[in-house]
């Protein structure tokens, strides 16, 4: 294991940076994904395919075709609404406290199925919606890390502010960071922090631009945090989830046992 504590990222990168896009919205393959192109970068979509995704496969099969992961985020976007969690699904029948593990399931292989259909792809990760970690409730309350650990090659997992670390980590609950409404200075901040780290760090971002999406970064803040990442590229390697997943798993990183997952934000 002593090793792997010097491990370097593949150019000799200090750490890697996964940019990850939710709810398949039309600013994500007009401008973000040809930005990003341009940069030599990969980043992941999350696809839920009920919206936005359906209505205009030409334009996502594009954008597979430039590299980008199309990543799972369901096929109807579900979330919990329990009392404490204000910030649930505004759908009472897609309602995350209501599914059973077959219902998860089965739903999820068919959104891998559409997905597919798109881009070829059988290995792809996971966008918990809503940041959320189960479903059922009470007793029968689950995490799904086990699921998702079946069906993907990784899961984005709780909004927990946290860098993963590679010696560390729990591939269907790594972690992640909110890119919305964030200054690119506290972006550069966080992405310093696991350079200092060695480590992964993986936002999730929803507009870019006012009017995109009611969660937004900046357009300029947004082009300054791709600008810092293409300047310092021969010490940030900036990827897709999948690209990243799959280079450490073949590195020989696996999942910690019994490592905690932190609650969803």
């Amino acid at each position: 294991m002593e090793a792997k504590q010097t491990f370097v990222w593949p150019e000799g990168q200090r750490c890697a940076v996964s940019l990850t896009y939710d709810d398949a919205l039309p600013v994500h393959h007009k401008m973000v994904a040809p930005l990003l192109t341009a940069k030599r970068f990969t980043g992941t979509f999350n696809i839920s395919a009920h919206r936005g995704f359906t209505e205009n496969t030409g334009a996502w099969k594009h954008v597979a075709s430039l590299g980008h992961e199309l990543g799972n985020h369901t096929l109807f976007h579900p979330c919990r609404r329990d009392p404490d969690r204000p910030k649930g699904s505004w759908v009472p029948h897609y309602d995350l406290c209501d599914y059973s593990v077959q219902r998860w399931t089965d739903e999820m292989r068919v959104a891998n199925c559409l997905l597919n259909q798109i881009d070829g792809q059988s290995e792809r990760t996971f966008g918990n919606t809503c940041c959320h970690t189960s479903i059922g409730r009470g007793d029968h309350e689950k995490d799904l890390s086990e699921l998702i650990d079946r069906m993907f090659v990784a899961g984005r997992g709780p909004l927990n502010n946290e860098i993963v670390r590679p010696a560390s980590l729990s591939y269907p609950a790594l972690g992640h960071f909110n890119g919305d409404r964030k200054s690119f200075v506290d972006i550069q901040q966080d992405i310093e922090r696991a350079g200092d780290m060695n480590g992964w760090i993986i936002f999730m971002i929803h507009g870019v631009g006012k009017g995109t999406h009611k969660g937004f970064i900046d357009t300029d803040e947004h082009k300054q945090l791709i600008d810092y990442l293409e300047a310092n590229s021969s010490r940030i390697w900036t990827a897709s989830m999948v690209r990243v997943a799959k280079h450490l798993r073949s590195a020989g990183y696996e999942t910690t046992p019994n490592k905690a997952i932190a609650d969803d934000a």
